[in-house]
């Protein structure tokens, strides 16, 4: 598995991100959590990808749309402003105490960060590169997938890091609904003593998971 991550960083960003990803990775199975620690990136990078479909989608639907744009408005506000335990409520209703539960719950805290991010970065994109393509005779599609969204590629790589960050924010309030991993090894450490130095060091390695992520 930590051949895959450091080729991962590789492939996408170089060798300094591959060096860096291939460091965490051995820090990780030197502090013990390799097993948790790959249940938990498995579960973060699901969450992530859906996170950042639902996000991408919805804010590219709210900027084509300013009506859609206010009634979305407000579940984006309720949605960021709620307590993170909140979200576990409704998810457990539907899902019961299980790993899927603790990434819906992630999905509901990550993606209004995401939706008003993409949102914004496409209402920020110059008028006249947009002109132009019209001028051409470009569709609304193809404007939006040959100039805008390639325009407001900064936004939408912040969009991708939030979403990985509000996702590993969630992992250890999922923790509490069987999403097992380094999460439930936190929650451990906090709810007994003995096993302090065990959440300490799934505390570190969720650091060390975070890093890797972003850096990749």
């Amino acid at each position: 598995m930590h051949h895959d991550g450091r080729h991962l960083a590789g492939r996408q960003v170089g060798s300094r991100a591959a060096t860096t990803a291939t460091i965490c990775l051995l820090a990780i199975a030197f502090v013990g959590l390799w097993e948790h620690a790959m249940v938990t990136l498995a579960s973060t990078l699901v969450a992530t990808a859906l996170t950042l479909t639902l996000g991408i989608a919805l804010g590219i639907a709210s900027f084509r749309s300013e009506r859609y744009g206010r009634l979305q408005r407000p579940f984006l506000d309720a949605a960021q402003t709620m307590p993170a335990f909140v979200y576990l409520l409704p998810a457990l209703a539907l899902f019961g105490a299980t790993r899927f539960t603790a990434i819906v719950a992630a999905i509901i805290y990550a993606a209004p960060s995401v939706i008003r991010l993409v949102e914004d970065g496409l209402r920020g994109v110059p008028a006249g590169p947009v002109e132009a393509a019209r001028s051409a005779g470009a569709t609304e599609r193809q404007l939006l997938w040959k100039v805008q969204l390639p325009i407001a590629r900064p936004s939408l790589l912040l969009a991708a890091n939030q979403g990985i960050v509000l996702v590993l924010a969630m992992v250890v309030v999922g923790g509490l609904v069987g999403g097992g991993g380094l999460g439930y090894d936190v929650v451990e450490g906090f709810s007994q003593r003995a096993d302090f130095g065990k959440g300490l060091a799934a505390g570190v390695a969720l650091v060390l998971l975070g890093v890797m992520l972003d850096r990749i």
